[in-house]
């Protein structure tokens, strides 16, 4: 049997320090945000799918273009890490009108029944939300991915929030980024936990330098 594997990369400083050993011998790699503001191709240029925010959504979507045009990354599939009941009205009825080619994501994270009520209870009531490092490894999941390999995810732990710097020209768009305080690394361990135990999902870290390691 066929099982399908899946890196999910974060954008923490961990993402330098992946043991390349560790890759197992077919995947599919998962991006997020502002990935590419990577300093080298940490994990190439074909991607599987991309995931960026909806309050950004309009600005990285057109960046993703230039980039394939440019001939700097390809991707499969593109996907809104979207929160249904956080999203505008407009936003949630006009997404396919703007971005055709694109899924929101909250539609593909409804088929973990059981995981997504916990999610959306943990946000609505507690204000706990996982980044969507987590998300996309809740996404990968709902698409039968049966092994997970994480890189990249940090829990904000490191000192430094991002492998790559911050720049003027970004910041003035997208802001600075700051962490939003309802991302724990408790809420992040407790997702990767419902995930293998809900989904019988594997789960492995790529960088020793992780607190996930």
């Amino acid at each position: 049997m066929n099982i399908k594997k899946a890196i999910i990369a974060g954008n923490a400083p961990s993402l330098k320090n992946i043991d390349y050993t560790l890759l197992p011998q077919d995947y599919d790699v998962f991006r997020c945000n502002q990935f590419y503001l990577e300093d080298k191709y940490y994990l190439g240029k074909k991607l599987k799918a991309v995931f960026f925010n909806s309050c950004v959504f309009f600005e990285n979507y057109y960046t993703l273009k230039e980039l394939i045009k440019n001939e700097e990354y390809t991707t499969s599939l593109i996907f809104c890490s979207s929160h249904k009941h956080l999203e505008e009205k407009d936003f949630l009825e006009n997404f396919k009108d703007f971005y055709p080619d694109s899924t929101m994501g909250h539609e593909i994270l409804s088929r973990l029944e059981k995981f997504y009520a916990w999610t959306i209870f943990n946000d609505v009531y507690k204000n706990r939300r996982f980044t969507s490092a987590i998300y996309m490894c809740a996404i990968a999941v709902a698409m039968g991915y049966k092994e997970l390999y994480l890189a990249g995810i940090d829990f904000y732990n490191t000192g430094s929030t991002y492998a790559y710097t911050q720049r003027e020209n970004l910041t003035r768009i997208f802001g600075d980024f700051e962490k939003y305080n309802g991302h724990t690394q408790d809420i992040e361990l407790e997702a990767l936990e419902l995930l293998k135990e809900l989904y019988d999902v594997k789960i492995y870290c790529l960088c020793p330098t992780s607190p996930l390691a």
